[in-house]
């Protein structure tokens, strides 16, 4: 199989992990056309790891703009026939470019095609995504018949799960590097207006959280992107005009999933008028999560309830954010 796949990789402060991601990119059967690292203002050893490989391995380097428009860079020198985006965190299990490129080739109406994730949630064991295997829908590779519900069901979609055409990429542009957080999301629901989409259910890319959070700048990442998030509006604002009107029911339950994450993001940032105005237009959209039912039953209570619930949301986000740093680097003590 002769078909050329371009690796976008996007890393600030991914020393620690990069080998890996690099190297399981390397490993596929077919071989990668290229694969290109942006260090997108890294102040620890990513670019020292990155150029440490030569050959197929292209290194950028940028100030610091965000995944957004460090993918975008990728792009703009990715010469490929297809491109596969992943996190520097993250790393593909051996089979990804083949079931990729042989669904693609199969079915040339695809313009992309994704495949399950392992899943590793702090305190929890591994598990695959989607992991219905009882689920008809869950079993043969397939054409989606509307991308939207199918992603409003399973919410199968991660960067590293993804191959895309290079001639839609080109045909629909960039990512969004205005927005810091979900620009990812916003790509994929972009890109699916294109043409039908593909998911094939195996698990062949794995997060690995670990590796990133072990150094003190995950916090601070954290945080600032936190600070940094848009609205819902401007998440929205090239996709819904092209969302079909049989799919708008399953786009809002998308949006709603969301629009949840900037909910939680706005009151961490201590914008809590934003944050409200999230839950009062979105808030009925919104996954059935503890955060959804407390957020609305906090607004329905007014200006003082809401901002009890918010302190009590800033609190758990903020002991959710140091106690998996901590639990990640005692992991990281009993691994050495």
């Amino acid at each position: 199989m002769t078909c050329k796949v371009s690796v976008v990789i996007p890393a600030h402060n991914n020393g620690t992990s990069l080998r890996a991601a690099i190297e399981s990119a390397l490993a596929q059967d077919p071989p990668p056309h290229e694969v290109i690292i942006i260090d997108d203002g890294s102040t620890d050893n990513t670019g020292d790891v990155a150029r440490s490989y030569g050959g197929p391995v292209q290194v950028l380097q940028q100030e610091n703009q965000g995944q957004g428009a460090a993918r975008n860079a990728g792009l703009a020198v990715a010469t490929g026939d297809f491109v596969a985006f992943l996190d520097a965190d993250d790393y593909w299990l051996p089979g990804f470019f083949d079931a990729c490129l042989r669904f693609l080739g199969e079915h040339p109406e695809a313009v992309a095609v994704s495949v399950g994730t392992v899943i590793r949630k702090w305190g929890q064991p591994e598990r695959v995504w989607p992991g219905d295997t009882s689920n008809p829908e869950l079993h043969d590779p397939q054409v989606l018949e509307n991308f939207f519900a199918f992603w409003a069901r399973y919410d199968h979609i991660r960067t590293g799960t993804a191959m895309i055409r290079k001639r839609v990429i080109d045909a629909a542009g960039m990512q969004r590097a205005d927005l810091r957080i979900s620009q990812d999301l916003e790509y994929w629901a972009y890109v699916a207006t294109f043409g039908p989409w593909g998911f094939i259910p195996r698990a062949l890319c794995f997060g690995n959280p670990l590796s990133a959070i072990i150094d003190r700048s995950w916090l601070n990442k954290y945080r600032a992107r936190r600070r940094l998030c848009p609205t819902v509006e401007a998440w929205e604002q090239r996709v819904l005009p092209r969302v079909p009107q049989e799919s708008l029911p399953a786009f809002r339950q998308v949006r709603g999933r969301v629009a949840a994450g900037y909910a939680i993001s706005k009151v961490v940032a201590g914008d809590l008028a934003a944050a409200r105005h999230i839950i009062a237009k979105y808030g009925d959209d919104m996954p059935n999560s503890w955060f959804s039912r407390a957020a609305r039953r906090a607004n329905r209570l007014g200006p003082l309830g809401w901002s009890i619930g918010c302190r009590i949301v800033q609190a758990r986000e903020h002991l959710k954010s140091y106690l998996i740093y901590r639990q990640a680097r005692r992991r990281q003590g009993q691994m050495v």
